[in-house]
């Protein structure tokens, strides 16, 4: 598997994502400073409301935008037999009833899925509970995560 395409493709989900978000605080900010939405009573209180939501909205911006930075400037390093679970790591998890997953340890964009081919990489951060359980970890180590128990088959 092509880890620069799994690095492109979460590059574009994250830009998506960060497209979405500015829009969303652009319109929030929009709103919070409308004529239409000065608080006339202590009871008025859409303006404050809606700046509150666009200081959210901005501080996601602002995540989504260091979460593409370390995307863009993570190395990508070459597994082989030897080598433990580390960032920038593609994992191939296999089941005792033998299904798949596999997992990207990133910097950021935990949760992520991305189809690449047949297959779909979900990533992980290191911090996650399940990126702790495989970092350090090698190919061929039995990992209990919470969906069940699983063995290392590949690390590239």
């Amino acid at each position: 598997m092509d880890k620069k395409q799994l690095i492109t493709k979460v590059i574009s989900k994250l830009q998506a994502d960060l497209e979405t978000n500015i829009a969303a605080a652009n319109e929030a900010r929009e709103t919070a400073t409308h004529e239409e939405n000065v608080a006339e009573n202590k009871y008025d209180t859409l303006g404050l409301e809606a700046s509150y939501l666009a200081h959210g909205q901005t501080m996601r911006v602002e995540a989504l935008e260091i979460e593409i930075a370390a995307y863009r400037s993570m190395p990508l390093r070459k597994f082989t037999e030897e080598s433990a679970a580390g960032l920038s790591a593609l994992v191939t998890l296999e089941a005792a009833d033998g299904a798949l997953k596999h997992l990207f340890i990133g910097p950021a964009g935990g949760g992520v899925q991305v189809r690449l081919g047949s297959y779909t990489v979900i990533f992980i951060t290191p911090e996650a509970p399940i990126g702790k359980a495989l970092i350090g970890r090698y190919s061929g180590d039995v990992v209990m995560l919470p969906q069940g128990e699983f063995e290392i088959t590949d690390i590239c």
